[in-house]
């Protein structure tokens, strides 16, 4: 094999030679030194092309979070991905509306439960007023529109016969538990 630099100085080592200018005298390692040469250090260590291993320091090996060793070559499964929280907020976001919408539908009343005064009920408190409070005598059949809001400040007409007249009173509700009032017939 060549190197890209041409061939080292002083030529390719034949088969059982050393190269030139190794340090060590001609005859090779273990025989006496022969006259004319004298003794030299040591050269430093060199590498000779192919077939002479070389020694390296393992480069170091940086661990993953997770404890484990990167697979060599790049094999093995694709590292997970790590979830966003993104589609939990946004669902969990979504589960306070809902709940928020239904104790304002439900529970708070006006939204999709409407709190509406019982129309026989209404009748016969009117009745009773109108005999008790003002002292009407010959007060006969009441008759209040149904679905009347309980909400302050609502007025609604009740149709009453007194006697052989139909005269109409006027219900105003005074608060959001039911109270309301019953004013005179006209």
């Amino acid at each position: 094999m060549s190197s890209p630099y041409g061939p080292p100085p002083g030529g390719y080592p034949h088969w059982g030679q050393l190269p030139p200018n190794t340090g060590m005298p001609q005859g090779g390692p273990g025989y006496p030194p022969q006259p004319g040469y004298p003794p030299q250090p040591p050269p430093p260590q060199q590498q000779y092309g192919y077939g002479q291993q070389q020694y390296q320091q393992p480069a170091p090996q940086y661990q993953q979070p997770g404890g484990q060793f990167p697979p060599p070559g790049g094999f093995g499964p694709p590292p997970k991905k790590k979830r966003s929280a993104l589609p939990w907020v946004l669902s969990g976001a979504g589960v306070v509306v809902v709940a928020a919408v239904l104790v304002l539908g439900f529970v708070v009343p006006g939204w999709f439960v409407r709190s509406v005064f019982d129309a026989t009920s209404v009748e016969k408190g009117v009745e009773q007023t109108l005999k008790g409070s003002y002292g009407l005598a010959g007060v006969g059949s009441v008759s209040c529109p149904g679905g009347q809001a309980v909400q302050v400040g609502n007025r609604f007409d009740c149709q009453v016969r007194i006697g052989s007249e139909t005269k109409s009173v006027t219900v105003t509700v005074k608060t959001d538990k039911g109270v309301y009032e019953v004013g005179h017939p006209r």
